[in-house]
């Protein structure tokens, strides 16, 4: 049987490609025992009022601690941000036609009280994939059994360790992702291929690559899963040795 396992580190309500991984993932793995990246995808990404985006970035306890894994990054408390971004999704969503239900999973998991980076980001993103029906199984790779192995083995380990037989990944992991090592290992590694055409937000400019919560402020979350759904499975790239 074929079992598909994504490794993704968490990100802050990330872009909808990082939903369709999980829409197409039997295993999601956090990605979450490997070492945080400033000005990153970890604690930051876009929201757009009008044709112009703009960041919402949340403040975390970087300094001396340059080798901190995912997982052990704080919260900074001293700066009001959850606050400021609350205010920055209204401004830019109040008057779209989803906007309550949005806005409501970003306040009930801001007020979950977490200290830790990982810990909101994940609670964000299962969060939302619970208004998407997604449910893989959700796992942390900090939870699973780590054999001494570079970032390549520990990807082929990780697949291994939860049954997997498919390994989807972002393209962005050519760089670095030797196919030949998979097929030895008895995986198949796959690409997702992305592409997502523009869904309407009413009488403003289509902006990609924003936050999720645009789609869902402006589709609501059965919309934003048909737009998902309609991608059908054209959307991996098998790689052949």
């Amino acid at each position: 049987m074929r079992r598909t396992v994504v490794i993704e580190q968490p990100n802050y309500l990330p872009w909808i490609g990082y939903f369709d991984l999980i829409r197409q993932a039997d295993v999601w793995i956090w990605y979450d025992d490997v070492q945080y990246t400033k000005r990153d995808w970890r604690n930051r990404n876009r929201i757009a009022a009008g044709g112009d985006a703009e960041w919402l970035t949340i403040p975390v306890k970087t300094k001396g601690r340059f080798e901190q894994r995912i997982c052990d990054v704080e919260l900074d408390p001293s700066q009001p941000w959850m606050r400021r971004h609350l205010e920055s999704i209204r401004r830019c969503y109040a008057r779209a036609p989803f906007f309550e239900p949005m806005f409501s999973i970003v306040e009930e998991a801001f007020a979950a009280g977490d200290v830790r980076l990982a810990d909101l980001t994940i609670r964000l993103s299962q969060s939302i994939c619970a208004a998407l029906g997604l449910s893989p199984s959700f796992l942390r790779s900090s939870d699973l059994p780590h054999a001494q192995s570079d970032r390549e083995e520990r990807l082929r380990e990780l697949c291994r360790v939860v049954g997997g037989n498919v390994y989807l990944s972002g393209p962005a992991a050519r760089e670095y992702i030797d196919p030949r090592a998979f097929e030895a290992a008895g995986i198949e590694l796959q690409y997702i291929v992305y592409g997502y055409p523009p869904y309407s937000r009413g009488s403003r400019p289509f902006v990609p690559n924003l936050s999720i919560i645009d789609a869902l402020a402006w589709l609501g979350a059965p919309g934003t899963a048909d737009y998902l759904a309609a991608r059908g499975g054209s959307e991996r790239e098998v790689i052949a040795c």
